[in-house]
């Protein structure tokens, strides 16, 4: 235990550096941001980002929190267009979940955005029905859609603003 009260340092260190993901994430029109988008994922998000080929050590340090962050990662459903239905978690729960996979059919790369309809802001309970199971439909139901439907947002499910913060990931 040293006199700072940091109980593990390496445990701080991805916390911090996870904090650094976030902003990354949630602010990517930084200079620090543009830069390393057009380094390490140009046409990806943070999240999606690979290590890449003889990486930065600070893109090796960041990359490395990248588990960190998503564990605690989840999003907030806006337009629908940049969460994906079967890989990223967005249903409200206590856990974070991703929807299983129905079927050999289904689209892997389809986003939330399919089982919304644009016109009216409201559930396509078609859609729903015919990709979902009932307990999944009605979770989907409960999450409200805004009728401006702004852009998805992440949040960090640990604490309780949404915002990842060093204590929560620690």
């Amino acid at each position: 235990m040293g006199g700072m009260g940091f109980r593990d340092l390496r445990v701080s260190n991805q916390a911090l550096l996870a904090k650094q993901m976030w902003r990354l994430l949630t602010n990517p029109g930084t200079l620090v941001g543009r830069v390393m988008k057009a380094r390490y994922f140009k046409h990806s998000s943070v999240i999606d980002a690979r290590r890449g080929h003889d990486p930065s050590f600070a893109w090796r340090s960041l990359w490395g929190a990248k588990s960190l962050l998503m564990e605690g990662l989840m999003w907030r459903i806006g337009d629908g267009e940049s969460v994906r239905v079967w890989e990223d978690p967005w249903l409200p729960g206590e856990r974070r979940e991703r929807v299983p996979l129905p079927n050999i059919e289904a689209d892997p790369s389809m986003c939330v955005a399919a089982f919304i309809d644009r016109d009216t802001g409201l559930w396509r309970e078609d859609v729903l029905h015919a990709l979902l199971s009932e307990v999944e439909v009605k979770r989907v139901q409960a999450i409200p859609l805004s009728r401006d439907l702004p852009a998805d947002s992440p949040y960090w499910w640990p604490s309780r603003s949404g915002d990842y913060t060093v204590k929560t990931g620690y």
